[in-house]
């Protein structure tokens, strides 16, 4: 997938990881008619051709991490040196100045443009921003000289990742990165072995067909590719197929309000729950059966997977509700009632804890 390019493009891309889970790249078209300087530094800081800078460090963005982000404002990264927002190094040196040309009136005025961070006037590094709402604020203080074309998406899912004081709560690493040759391919689709051939967020996804059928054959080839991750134990991975079934199912429901689809939502949620369950994100699988059981009230595996949650999370009362609920749908089912009996002995186990905590606290 590419965009028409001509001899003045330069393109670079960013693959990014949340978590060690790979989520996707960024393809940035870079500025280098307007801020040659500054858009080279970013290309070069991309290709890691540089080598080693003076403060012994490559120069080099993969490995680097984003080490902020800003709600509604952007994400920072490119802190090849420290790593937390402290350091950086240009492959001029330590710094570089703004460039200065007449011609130059870009603008913060819409999400996916880059930007470099700067410590003061003319102090500009290898820390860069890219925006994820119009920030028209650092007009005239900070140089652009780039602008998300492919994958922006990618940033707005990282935009809402959370944070501690602006610092993301889960490592986000540039896990690879460099610059397209002219008329390369840019790579955004899927490449791990699995059915999954299709890029991580739909809005890159550059079919021009797009119908019924081609969306569920694309939607089952995204869920066998989870299905593989999750008998491997690779259940971080099974999360974001089964999040991308998710993805390219909205997406689609803009356009129509297929039942099929509908149920192949809950479907998909319904494996996101069982992920959830094996990752002990018992809130998320709560969530999500919640969210299954809105509209389909009558599916039972919802309901015994709540129990499960709620389980884990000492809700005995209402994991007993739940379970009741799965019993009468499905009466026959060995797994609800095993279930049954890990939930009696659980109340139990707590009950007596309580009884000697109580009696304790009393003969005191």
């Amino acid at each position: 997938m590419m965009e028409n390019q001509d001899d003045q493009d330069c393109y670079v891309f960013l693959d990014f990881t949340f978590d060690k889970v790979p989520a996707g790249r960024v393809v940035i078209k870079l500025f280098k008619n307007i801020v040659p300087l500054t858009a080279e530094n970013f290309r070069a800081l991309c290709t890691g051709e540089k080598g080693v800078g003076a403060q012994g460090k490559p120069l080099f963005y993969k490995g680097s991490k984003i080490h902020r982000v800003i709600p509604q404002c952007m994400v920072q990264g490119g802190d090849i040196i420290n790593g937390d927002g402290t350091g950086g190094e240009s492959i001029y040196g330590a710094y570089f100045a703004n460039e200065k040309n007449e011609n130059y009136n870009l603008k913060h005025t819409e999400e996916g443009m880059v930007g470099c961070c700067t410590n003061g006037p003319d102090k500009n590094s290898s820390q860069f921003y890219i925006t994820t709402v119009p920030c028209t604020h650092l007009d005239h203080q900070n140089v652009i000289f780039g602008k998300v074309v492919k994958g922006l998406d990618v940033i707005r899912e990282m935009s809402e990742i959370p944070r501690v004081d602006d610092v993301p709560e889960e490592d986000i690493l540039i896990s690879n990165c460099g610059a397209f040759e002219p008329n390369q391919l840019w790579g955004l689709e899927e490449n791990d072995g699995t059915p999954d051939i299709y890029p991580p967020w739909p809005n890159d996804w550059d079919n021009q067909s797009v119908n019924v059928n081609t969306v569920k054959q694309v939607v089952e080839n995204i869920n066998q590719s989870g299905n593989v991750f999750f008998y491997r134990g690779q259940f971080k991975d099974a999360e974001r197929k089964y999040k991308k079934v998710v993805r390219y199912i909205d997406w689609f429901l803009q356009q129509t309000r297929s039942k099929s689809f509908l149920d192949l939502r809950n479907n998909a949620l319904l494996n996101m729950t069982a992920v959830s369950l094996k990752l002990q994100k018992n809130k998320k699988a709560l969530q999500y059966c919640n969210e299954i059981l809105k509209s389909s009230p009558h599916n039972g595996k919802a309901y015994y997977r709540r129990a499960r949650a709620r389980l884990a999370l000492k809700d005995y009362d209402e994991a007993l509700r739940d379970l009741k609920s799965a019993n009468r749908l499905h009466p026959n089912d060995r797994h609800i009632k095993a279930a049954f009996e890990t939930l009696k002995a659980k109340k139990q186990n707590y009950l007596q804890k309580e009884i000697v905590f109580c009696s304790k606290v009393f003969s005191q």
